[in-house]
């Protein structure tokens, strides 16, 4: 698994320059920040961090900020870019499915498309509420299974044998809703845009995308949960 991170991590960071990438990048982070709610000088844990999408973007907010992957060609990419920035991140190598952390150890804890290349979901969110400090927030965020994204990468694992999505498993809204710990868990889902839209036309695809979530619709591309930890 790391090897195959490995081998995508300096072609990574070039798909969000390009306006599928872009649209993308900016649905998923305003669902996620919208569940996450950061404040300034918290602490957040990333969880497979990749290339510093969430880290980078979270350490601009003023929090205090780790990222954790199993990648050490994702790493060294996310430590250039925070390096750059000027942003004092902290970026370790590690197992999401064991944690190098104490209990209660972060005010936030954040995953965004990373735990469906693991095993065992559910041990995976487990593992996260443990280090999550009370009264924190978990928030996870997930490609979609029943959606046009969905099917567009379970076609591509099965065309291209060496794609990292042959080692994924995807999941529903409700797959996720239920396999988060704690008893204050909400869902939703995004990205109703298909892969092959025209993302040129960005405001054709922010009509798609608004009036989807109007219409309450729950087959997105991306889904994602948040659970606060009971004190």
């Amino acid at each position: 698994m790391k090897q195959l991170f490995d081998d995508k991590a300096d072609g990574y960071d070039k798909w969000y320059r390009t306006p599928v990438g872009r649209f993308v990048d900016r649905v998923e982070k305003a669902a996620v920040l919208a569940y996450l709610e950061p404040q300034p000088g918290m602490s957040v844990l990333d969880i497979g961090c990749g290339t510093g999408n969430y880290s980078l973007e979270l350490a601009r907010q003023g929090l205090q900020v780790t990222g954790i992957d199993i990648s050490p060609g994702m790493l060294a990419r996310a430590r250039a870019k925070a390096e750059a920035e000027g942003l004092p991140v902290q970026f370790i190598r590690g197992n999401a499915g064991r944690l190098p952390f104490g209990d209660n150890s972060f005010n936030y804890v954040v995953s965004v498309s990373a735990l469906e290349f693991l095993p065992d979901l559910g041990a995976a969110l487990l593992e996260a509420y443990r280090v999550l400090k009370p009264g924190g927030r978990l928030v996870v965020g997930l490609i979609g299974r029943d959606s046009a994204w969905g099917r567009f990468y379970e076609t591509k694992s099965r065309r291209e044998p060496g794609s990292v999505f042959n080692r994924a498993r995807l999941y529903t809204l409700d797959e996720l809703h239920d396999a988060m710990p704690g008893r204050t868990v909400r869902a939703r889902a995004v990205l109703f845009t298909p892969p092959e839209f025209d993302y040129q036309n960005e405001q054709a695809a922010w009509d798609l995308e608004n009036s989807a979530i109007e219409n309450g619709r729950t087959d997105g591309g991306f889904v994602c949960a948040v659970s606060i930890k009971l004190r």
